[in-house]
């Protein structure tokens, strides 16, 4: 029959190499939730940004926007009907 002590001492490996896996587990989880959570901060950033972009790019294109600074802004205005000439041939 074999002795209690090597019983013991196996299981004790066994409950701390359990428990080593268990550790290193949870931390494994909590740093990939980490790094899950800047990622969507990023991704949350991003959207901002785009956003602020597309609003930014419509305003720039709106015409009606476009005329009211080149009038205000620049002075310019509509060219007279002499002005205008013909496209060569």
């Amino acid at each position: 029959m074999r002795s209690p002590w090597l019983l013991h001492t196996l299981l004790t490996i066994l409950l701390v190499i359990t428990a080593a896996i268990t550790v290193a587990s949870r931390m494994w989880m909590l740093d990939a939730h980490r790094e899950l959570e800047t990622q969507s901060r990023k991704r949350l950033q991003f959207l901002d940004q785009e956003q602020a972009l597309r609003v930014e790019w419509v305003a720039r294109t709106d015409l009606n926007t476009i005329e009211r600074r080149a009038k205000k802004d620049l002075g310019m205005r509509p060219m007279r009907p002499d002005q205008w000439r013909e496209a060569p041939e």
